[in-house]
């Protein structure tokens, strides 16, 4: 806030000069000619088009927004958690309609199962340094995009014989 005072307290300041500056140019031009009244006149037509020009600076002037935000790594609970719902998942499609559980409560099994791998801390501890190893590295993780699935496939033609019952042949395409 106070640099926008004091950049418009140093553009009264040059406005000021300029007017002054201006001044003693009519001055000057009065004492060296005999008929310099439509000289001045022009003169304080111009003057009276000069404005301050006041800055406004806004609150936010850090570049936050020019930044490219930073992903972070995954956890290994995030890789472990990943892992065993696409396992679930799967586990689930074998299973009959009946037996299957609603993608709703999956979470609280498998919270469950969390619970207590991280309670064997030989099971525990191994997981994590084979992850550990496999995921080292100082790469910024990139996250894998997804396919947009499109509903509107590229048609191709093709070229198909239509006979018409006086026997001539015609060649349409006709889009599949």
């Amino acid at each position: 806030m106070s640099s926008a005072k004091v950049t418009n307290a140093i553009s009264a300041f040059v406005h000021e000069e300029k007017l002054a500056f201006i001044k003693d140019l009519k001055v000057f031009l009065e004492e060296k000619m005999d008929n310099a009244d439509d000289i001045t006149d022009i003169i304080d037509e111009f003057t009276s088009t000069l404005i301050i020009t006041k800055t406004k600076i806004s609150k936010n002037t850090s570049s936050v927004g020019n930044t490219p935000k930073r992903t972070r790594k995954p956890t290994f609970y995030n890789h472990w958690l990943g892992e065993r719902l696409r396992s679930f998942g799967g586990e689930q499609k074998l299973l009959p309609e009946e037996e299957r559980v609603p993608k709703s409560n999956r979470m609280k099994i498998i919270a469950n199962e969390w619970s207590n791998f991280k309670n064997n801390p030989d099971e525990y501890d191994d997981a994590k340094t084979k992850w550990e190893e496999s995921s080292s590295g100082d790469e910024p993780v990139k996250k894998p995009k997804k396919k947009k699935k499109k509903d509107n496939e590229v048609k191709s033609k093709k070229k198909l014989s239509i006979h018409d019952d006086s026997g001539s042949g015609s060649d349409s395409e006709i889009e599949e």
